[in-house]
This record gives C-alpha cells, structure tokens and sequence, in this order.
C-alpha cells in the first residue's frame, strides 16, 4: 500500500518527500517512486494512487505532475476565458481573484480529483480565507463572509462546469456541502450594516464641508437622483431637459462608466435594462443645472466634468466625499456612529422616499432595480405601515380582556372590516385565475408589474370590501398578505417518462436539459432546497421522473437518482397492470 517516507541529508535535515508503492499492489509488478518538496504534496499525491488502486492516478507524468489540461490553473483560466454574457471588467476581476485566492491552494490540484477537492479540503481553504487580514484604508480586518461567499461561489462554478463536461471529468461538487460564514455576524451585526442611511439635513451637513463647489453640487444631485455613479457620472447635457408634453425637469439614464481591462474607465450599458430610466427631478435640481450653465453645454457635453473635460475620476469624489465626512464629523453635525460611502447617497434616497410613505413600486422605477425583490429585501424594513400593522397586533394582545398571554391573535381581530378595502391580484386569465389580496396597494401592483413581466400580458388589480374577499375565498382574512410573496430562481430537469417495460419515452429532447426558471411560494415547485426528485405514475400506466430545486449541480445528481427509481417502480405502475388485464380479457 502507497506510503510517504522522507529522504534526509548527513545533518538530519529533510530534502525531499517519497510515495513509494508496488504497481497495483504487487511486489512482482514493481516498486514506484515519485518525489516532492513538501509533505502536503506527497500526502495529497499518496492518496490519489491508493484512490485508483496502488496505480499512478491517470494524467499524472512522472516527475512533472498531472497533464495541463486537468491542473485545476488551467481549466479554471480557460473557464473564465470562455464564460459568455459577461463584460471584460468583470472577466478580469474574476482572473484577478482566482490568482489571488483560488490557484495558491487549489492551482497544482487535479481539477478530477475527489482527493484534491473534497468537503475537507474545500472547508479548510474557506476557513483560512475567514482568518485572512485586509487592508480596508488604514486599516486592517477579516475578510468579509460576502468577499469569502463570492470566492467560494466562484470556485463552485468551475466544479460545476467539470461536472457538466462531455463525458464528466466531475461526479460531485464539493462546495455544495461547505458551511459559509453568516453575513450577518451570527447576529452581532445589523443585517444592513454594508448601508449608511442618512437624513437630508445630515445629507447637507457635509455637502457644506466640500471644498470644491462642484463637487458639493455633484454630491447633492447623486442624492437627488438615487443614481449609481457610474449613471451620474456619464450624464450629459442630451440627457437633462424639460418633458415636452408636461415640461416637468426630467433626466434619462442609458449609459454608464464602466471598469476598462488594464485601468481606467469607458462608456458602457447600464447595470440592467430597468437600468435604462427617465426619472422627475426636483425644481431645485433643476435650477443647480441651469446655473451651471446647462444651456450654453455642447449636447454630449459632460454634466459633471474634471478639469481636462473629462468625467470625474471616482477617486477623486470618493476623496473629497471622505474629507468632507471627516470634517462634518468634527463639526457635531453629522453622528461618528455613522460612516457613510458615497453609495450611500443612493441608499438615503430610497430610505428618505420609502420612509415617507412612498411606494415600493415607484422606488424601485427611480433606482432602477432590475426586480420589486431587490427593493423590497434591501429597503422593505423602513416602511412606516410595516411598523404600525404591527403595533396593531401588539396593542389588541395587550388590551385588558384581549387574549391570554401567548394565544395567537387571528388577524379578523386586527383588521377592522369596516372601510378596509382588500386589493386582489388576478394571477392569470379566465375563471381559474389565482386570487391573491394584498392589505397594501403598492405590494399588490409591485406583484402585478412582476406577473406582466412574466406573463406578457396585463394582470387586473382590484380594491374589494373585506366582506365580498371573505364570501369569495375560504378562511378569506387570513390569506390577506402583508407583504410581497417570495420568489425563487428555480433550476428543473425533466420529466423522463417511462413505460411498464422500463423503455424510455422522449416527449421532447429538452426535457433532460436543466431550464432554469422562477416559482412564486405558493406554486409546487417552490423550494428553498438545493434539489428534490419525484418518481411518479401516471394514469396512463406511464412514469414520470424530475427533479427540481436552487443547486444546479445537486439538481442534476437528483434526476439521477430520480430516474433510477422511476425505472425500478416503473412495471409495478397499477394503471398498467389494469390495462394488462384489459387486454388479456379482449
């Protein structure tokens, strides 16, 4: 059986580190030895040989290590080269952190290999990433749980692609099965601790610490607008102006700064086609423009520009925008608890909207979210009326006569009949069309504006009395929501069909392809499980497999699994025994 020995100079001092093992595990076969450097290498390497039964592990040369093409390096360099949908900046960032933190560990590994990349493996590395120190300015921490999801996420996705290989060079993905670090720091942190809210005066208040004047006003806009800074950044003149139909003060947005591969910045698309928004500005802004001398601006003039003409380096805002915190700091006008990024000027637009009532639905039009979800998860908690429903249901518990401590309070206790209007959401067309009623119009329209996307076609939204939803729906005041419905990106593979002779049945050859696709919670397919699998009869003496869930990877490995057991109860199909009779009988 392969062993590790060492080799050791006249002083004692190790030189290199031996596997040795007899061929297949025969003494007549031969003994074989390859040498290493370092103990891990040749512990790593002594179990691949043990794991393909005392033989060299296939693609490894002697001496020089496994063949080029499954070193781990450069299968995941070529996965990224070949990645499509992507823009260069971001190919580049992907390059740059593989290098940085994926190829020291993983870089010599067998890219095959269940030894090289296992649980343990994949867990130690993710636990020296939690210990790693950065530097965050002047200072140093831990990398963050998001840095150490997106790198871990980053290595699962190349397991992933040697898995869906042509035949697999993968059977598992170890990374399913690894414990991340919690982003919310096990609950010691607030779970928007990444989002610094500040209110308008505070917003002000270091506005005034600028130096530069154009900076200040370049600081008040992005508030203004909700913008992200590569959109406010690349707005020229062509895009300010007055509506022609309401002459209201106007601004699109439809392009954007993006990172250029080796440095610097150029024109780009927005983040998402939701991107792409002409949004109202206030009159105030509106003026600031004109002042600047927006009339006497060329079209594709630059709003906002440095002094060469070109766009202001972000550098430099993030520069004056920190300065300018400092000073508001030691000035008392701005609270030290708060250390707000320039980003954070988008998030205080939204907190201020939302936390005047505004709806969710418009907030998410001004920012160009992609999804209601984005705004909602991100924002959803600054609602005014999420807060007053729930004191209503705290204050009926506390009433005196109301119910016993620890009884729980039926919402028709809650939500008064009277004048409550329910607003009811049509999911689909004709008479079986889901009914879903919302307590707020804005999370009503938010899930109607979604179902259109969906769906291609317009969704009816209604205000009905509380008394016609409760004639209409069974246990009618409890099913009102008090807040969007989830909703989850879904991959799915299948149905295999098969016969009471176990012949399969192609209804069409996509079927074994996964499809990813979204669920709505109260669809069958809604899951928060990386995979589930049926295997079911049909009344037509068929059997169905599938498989479905969040994890690509375990979906793919459950359809497996589902298949095999489709094929094992296929012929104990009861309606295919009936007809079997039937048939005996004519």
């Amino acid at each position: 059986m392969a062993y590790v020995t060492t080799r050791k100079n006249k002083a004692g001092e190790v030189t290199s580190y031996q596997v040795k093992w007899d061929l297949g595990g025969s003494r007549a076969a031969g003994q074989q030895v390859e040498r290493f450097k370092d103990e891990a290498s040749a512990t790593t390497f002594c179990a691949a040989v043990k794991e393909h039964g005392e033989q060299w592990p296939p693609g490894w040369v002697k001496g020089v290590g496994y063949r080029d093409e499954y070193r781990f390096e450069t299968y995941a360099r070529e996965s990224i080269r070949l990645r499509t949908g992507i823009e260069e900046h971001y190919r580049h960032a992907l390059v740059r952190e593989l290098e940085m933190w994926l190829l020291p560990t993983f870089g010599d590994k067998d890219v095959r290999s269940p030894t090289d990349f296992s649980k343990r493996t994949v867990a130690a590395w993710v636990n020296e990433m939690a210990s790693t120190m950065l530097w965050s300015g002047a200072n140093r921490k831990k990398m963050s749980p998001k840095t150490i999801r997106n790198l871990h996420g980053l290595l699962s996705s190349i397991l992933i692609e040697a898995m869906d290989e042509e035949p697999p060079l993968r059977a598992r993905n170890p990374c399913k099965k690894t414990r991340l670090p919690r982003t919310d720091d096990d609950g010691l942190a607030p779970a928007n601790r990444d989002m610094t809210f500040l209110t308008p005066e505070e917003v002000e208040a270091v506005a005034e610490q600028y130096e530069s004047p154009e900076l200040a006003k370049l600081h008040r806009d992005k508030f203004a607008t909700g913008a992200r800074w590569g959109e406010i950044s690349a707005l020229a003149k062509v895009h300010v102006g007055l509506d022609e139909y309401t002459g209201k003060p106007m601004v699109t947005f439809e392009r954007a700064y993006k990172r250029k591969v080796g440095g610097g910045f150029e024109l780009g698309l927005t983040k998402s086609s939701r991107s792409n928004r002409t949004i109202r500005i206030t009159d105030t802004t509106w003026q600031g423009y004109l002042s600047a001398g927006l009339v006497e601006m060329e079209d594709e003039e630059l709003i906002y520009q440095d002094e060469g003409g070109g766009p202001v380096p972000y550098w430099k805002f993030h520069d004056a925008f920190t300065e300018a915190v400092a000073k508001a700091h030691a000035a008392g006008t701005l609270p030290k608890r708060k250390r707000p990024t320039p980003h954070d000027l988008r998030h205080s637009a939204a907190a201020v909207l939302i936390s005047q009532g505004h709806p969710l639905t418009y907030v998410q039009r001004r920012l160009g979210h992609e999804s209601i979800v984005t705004t909602s998860d991100r924002y959803g908690h600054l609602l005014p009326q999420a807060d007053d429903d729930a004191m209503e249901t705290i204050e009926a518990a506390q009433r005196p006569g109301g119910p016993p401590r620890g009884a729980v309070v039926p919402l028709q206790a809650t939500a008064p009949e009277d004048g409550r209007r329910v607003f009811v959401v049509h999911c689909g067309a004709g008479e079986g069309a889901r009914l879903e009623g919302f307590w707020e119009l804005d999370h009503a329209q938010a899930l109607a504006e979604q179902l259109e996307v969906d769906m291609g076609a317009p969704v009816l939204v209604e205000a009905w009395s509380v008394a016609w939803w409760n004639r209409q729906i069974m246990h009618g005041v409890n099913k009102v929501r008090h807040r969007i419905p989830e909703r989850v990106a879904v991959w799915r593979v299948g149905p295999a069909v098969y016969g009471p002779d176990g012949v399969e049945y192609v209804r069409q050859p996509e079927d074994h392809e996964p499809r990813s696709t979204t669920a709505w919670e109260w669809e069958e397919s809604y899951t928060e499980e990386p995979a589930l699998h049926r295997a079911e009869w049909r009344p037509g003496g068929e059997t169905e497999a599938e498989a479905w869930g969040v994890d690509l990877a375990a979906v793919v490995e459950a359809y497996g699994a589902a298949r095999a057991d489709a094929l094992r109860v296929c012929s104990l199909n009861p309606a295919a025994a009936a007809e079997g009779d039937r048939e005996t009988a004519g």
